[in-house]
Parts: C-alpha cells; sequence; structure tokens
C-alpha cells in the first residue's frame, strides 16, 4: 500500500536585529501564525553576517516563505495570514 506524500511545511526565513521594533510585532504575528498552521521558522539576526546586515538592514524584518520574498518592512497580519493561505 502506497501512502500519498504529505505536503511538506512551508520553510519560513525570518531576517531581523535585537532592539527592531517592527521585527518585535512581526515575530508576535509569526507566533499567531503558528498556532494555526505548522512551518519550519529559520530566525537570522541580520547582525551575524555584514552581508547580510548590507542587504537587509533597511527592509527588516522580512519574512522569506521556501524562497520567495512575502513581506518586509511594516508587516500587516492580514498580508502575513493571506501568504500562510488562511483566512
Amino acid at each position: 500500500m502506497t501512502r500519498a506524500k504529505e505536503p511538506s511545511q512551508p520553510r519560513v526565513t525570518f531576517y531581523t536585529k535585537a532592539g527592531c521594533h517592527l521585527c518585535d510585532e512581526a515575530r508576535d504575528m509569526l507566533d499567531d501564525i503558528a498556532a494555526q498552521s505548522d512551518f519550519e521558522l529559520t530566525e537570522v539576526d541580520i547582525r551575524s553576517n555584514p552581508k547580510l546586515f548590507e542587504e537587509y538592514r533597511y527592509r527588516i524584518p522580512v519574512i522569506i516563505i521556501n524562497d520567495d520574498t512575502i513581506l518586509e518592512g511594516r508587516i500587516d497580519f492580514s498580508n502575513l495570514a493571506k501568504a500562510f493561505q488562511l483566512p
């Protein structure tokens, strides 16, 4: 008997840094989404890598789902929920 393969969980990369209030708000929203949908989260502090810092310093928070940049800057919960295909 062959089972249908379960769809894999979305891979979410969250670029952030300490002291960023927009990042804190986005992280709280991701926690709310996690209560409704499973996903694999990787949180990256942009200060850990000079190249990442240069790329994202004026854009954080940045949320990438399965290699596609979905949201950045001031993130709205309804847009984040849509990205996860939630009502």
